[in-house]
């Protein structure tokens, strides 16, 4: 079906929104912010805002209806807007800083292993370098490794203008020891690397961040960097469902600070928090994040009912949490 709607000027979206029952005292006011944010992107945040759908035979819930539920207005949804700004901002910085101290973690311990252990099979894990990639490349089907090493030399031509690069083509013919290349490699890479490693290496990092499973490790990496890359593109965090939820840690297998989780809901967004603060602990002890995460989720805007419980998933006594009154070290 062809989109036929049409399209709107700002007096004619702020009509639209009057005419379903969103509260706007001051129309100049509000079409200052939807120049600044723009009505589809606002739209995450008045749909909230709008009626429930009428349950149907077999409990499915249609979409929520176009008309606003009574007293909402066009200020909450700008106040949820501007909480999600500043909640994604202080997930950047966290999420930042577990990517730096990951590169850390993999350059030193694969590298001592071998400087090029990236990029030899007899490095890492041969059999999780062998298991078949997704995707097949140009017909056939490329296992992990190959498929990583087709990354990673994407990555490094990429980077070919950085002078170090330059440094390392020119004098090493490109055999850039690990600890340098994990400085081009995104974040995914280093995911996907961190999978490979050998049972020693990845067993030696688990432990370093308190955790006795690498592959409770591997996907809480993967989580955390889809999350990366919604606050990097601007997304909406706020209430937002998690892709590829991470492994709940059973209480043997991680520290006493995230027993917690064991009834959290690792599909919402309270789960990769916890992980984040928790990994920066590990990474550096002298962290402040977690009391920088908690000052900006006590700004959260009391709008209709809707809690960072029931919207992200936190749970009730979260800021009582040993992880949430981490003192950082001198």
């Amino acid at each position: 079906m062809k989109y036929a709607k049409p399209h709107l000027n700002y007096n004619q979206q702020v009509d639209l929104l009057r005419s379903r029952g969103l509260r706007i005292d001051h129309a100049p006011d509000a079409i200052r912010d939807l120049k600044r944010i723009g009505y589809y992107r606002l739209s995450a945040y008045t749909y909230v805002l709008r009626r429930p759908g009428v349950e149907v035979q077999g409990g499915v819930r249609p979409p929520r209806s176009d008309a606003f539920v009574e007293g909402a207005s066009f200020d909450d949804a700008v106040a949820l807007c501007a909480f999600d700004d500043r909640l994604r901002n202080v997930l950047i910085a966290g999420l930042q800083q577990v990517e730096v101290g990951m590169r850390v973690q993999v350059g030193y311990q694969l590298g001592k292993t071998d400087p090029h252990g990236h990029l030899a099979v007899e490095h890492l894990d041969a059999a999780r370098c062998a298991e078949p990639a997704r995707a097949p490349r140009d017909g056939h089907r490329l296992s992990l490794h190959e498929d990583w090493l087709r990354r990673y030399q994407s990555l490094l031509g990429d980077a070919a203008n950085e002078d170090f690069v330059k440094h390392f083509i020119l004098k090493y013919d490109g055999y850039i020891p690990i600890w340098v290349a994990t400085e081009f490699m995104t974040f995914g890479c280093l995911t996907a690397l961190y999978n490979l490693l050998g049972s020693r290496d990845a067993a030696a990092i688990a432990r370093n961040l308190d955790v006795k499973n690498r592959d409770i490790i591997h996907g809480w990496l993967k989580a955390l960097n889809v999350l990366r890359n919604h606050c990097a593109h601007n997304a909406r965090i706020w209430n937002r469902a998690t892709v590829y939820p991470p492994r709940v840690p059973s209480p043997a297998l991680a520290h006493e600070r995230l027993h917690h989780l064991s009834i959290a809901d690792n599909n919402r967004l309270y789960f990769l928090v916890a992980i984040t603060a928790h990994l920066l602990i590990c990474l550096d002890s002298s962290t402040n994040w977690p009391r920088q995460f908690v000052t900006v989720m006590r700004k959260y805007p009391t709008v209709h009912g809707m809690t960072p419980e029931n919207t992200m998933g936190f749970p009730g006594d979260w800021e009582s949490l040993a992880l949430w009154r981490h003192t950082p070290s001198s």
